[in-house]
């Protein structure tokens, strides 16, 4: 028989545990207790006493009731996609994983009392990404920005394109510059997730970021976790192909290149805000420059330094996430919940939740007043879900009812 807090969820300590990037000994150093502990509350054959039990809310500041709330999760899960460099740490991976797992979960709560955009995003039908080639990722960029009315030009704000579209988007910090993003098609709401790290410096390299996990939304959604360990490689190829595809577009994007110099994109670069990296890029793909001129263009830009950053970067804003900060904005001003109470029921570490949600800093002890994005109450109480949460039944936020 387990003896402690009764109720404990262990998958909720390693979440915490792996969000800050802390080692079992690490905790057990601030909890001032043996590192077999820890081990033995994740793994579940013992609970921690209520001692320990609120030193771990205050250490990562959540709440009682989230510790004792199983995870938001659904029957099946499939697999989350990584765009990272070589050399990223596991690390990195691990807290990219909880914190997709966490948007995933505030966004499924959110739900509960608001309509989001509908998905609007129609997938490619097969599952085996060997199937796929440059045309199809051609042709399908090109349905992508006919079906949402895009044109042929730069597109404004990928973020928000995306959020319109169903996809649910955040920026965080990883603590990690070398992971780019990660993404994954949610079988709780069936919704696209996407969470972008904020630690690059670059508004453009983030936004590529962004279109780059459209691709694997669009691309691989149906592919199983053991294909993309498999072909990690030719998949995170393909997710590139499509980014460069979406935000420059075959035609009009060659119409403009006039002639391939790092002159020519330095001046494209404010009007398509992308890299001249990614420039380069799509001229070669597109056969608009030679292999050796291509090889030539990296050279030239690799002597003018611009290899770790590149004219106009700072110029150019980040593009900002708006629908769940909208959201919670939303309930608070509707007087549907208290700040007060929409923390304690999100629950998650409270300064991890206002930056998943988009919130200001202290947003939960002071006022805001953001107003974006076209969201309704939800009027009818039915909604499709595959998830099991944590009591058992489907609702899963506890909204009080307004009266007449």
């Amino acid at each position: 028989m387990r003896i402690g807090i009764q109720g404990f969820k262990p998958e909720r300590l390693k979440q915490l545990r792996l969000s800050a990037d802390m080692t079992q000994t690490e905790l057990a150093e601030k909890l001032e207790c043996a590192a077999g502990n820890i081990s033995k509350w994740e793994k579940g054959d013992s609970c921690p006493s209520a001692q320990s039990f609120n030193r771990l809310c205050e250490i990562f500041f959540t709440t009682e009731k989230w510790l004792l709330e199983a995870p938001v999760q659904g029957h099946k899960t499939n697999p989350s996609f990584y765009r990272s460099q070589v050399s990223t740490h596991k690390s990195s991976w691990e807290i990219g994983r909880v914190r997709l797992n966490w948007l995933e979960e505030i966004s499924y709560k959110l739900q509960e009392a608001l309509e989001f955009p509908p998905v609007d995003i129609p997938l490619f039908e097969g599952d085996d990404a060997r199937l796929i080639d440059d045309s199809d990722i051609e042709r399908l960029a090109t349905n992508f920005r006919e079906k949402w009315g895009l044109g042929n030009g730069p597109i404004k704000d990928v973020v928000h394109t995306l959020e319109k579209s169903g996809v649910i988007v955040a920026r965080d910090e990883i603590g990690y510059v070398k992971m780019d993003g990660i993404s994954k098609w949610s079988l709780v709401d069936n919704r696209p997730y996407v969470l972008l790290a904020a630690d690059k410096a670059a508004p453009v390299r983030n936004r590529f970021d962004a279109a780059h996990e459209l691709g694997h939304i669009v691309l691989h959604s149906k592919i199983s976790n053991e294909q993309y360990l498999s072909h990690y490689d030719l998949i995170e190829r393909q997710a590139h192909r499509f980014a460069s595809a979406f935000l420059m577009p075959a035609e009009s994007f060659s119409h403009e290149v006039s002639y391939a110099t790092l002159d020519t994109f330095h001046s494209m670069k404010p009007r398509w805000n992308v890299s001249i990296a990614s420039m380069i890029k799509r001229c070669i793909d597109l056969e608009l420059v030679s292999p050796d001129a291509g090889i030539r263009l990296w050279k030239a830009r690799s002597a003018r330094g611009w290899v770790k950053s590149e004219p106009l970067d700072d110029s150019i804003p980040f593009e900002q996430p708006k629908l769940l900060s909208r959201s919670v904005q939303m309930l608070v001003e509707n007087k549907i919940l208290s700040k007060d109470q929409l923390r304690n029921e999100l629950g998650l570490p409270t300064a991890r939740l206002e930056r998943l949600c988009n919130l200001p800093k202290d947003y939960f002890s002071t006022s805001s007043k953001d107003r974006v994005l076209d969201l309704r109450l939800r009027t009818s109480s039915s909604r499709t879900s595959n998830s099991t949460p944590a009591n058992g039944h489907q609702k899963v936020l506890h909204f009080p009812k307004k009266s007449s």
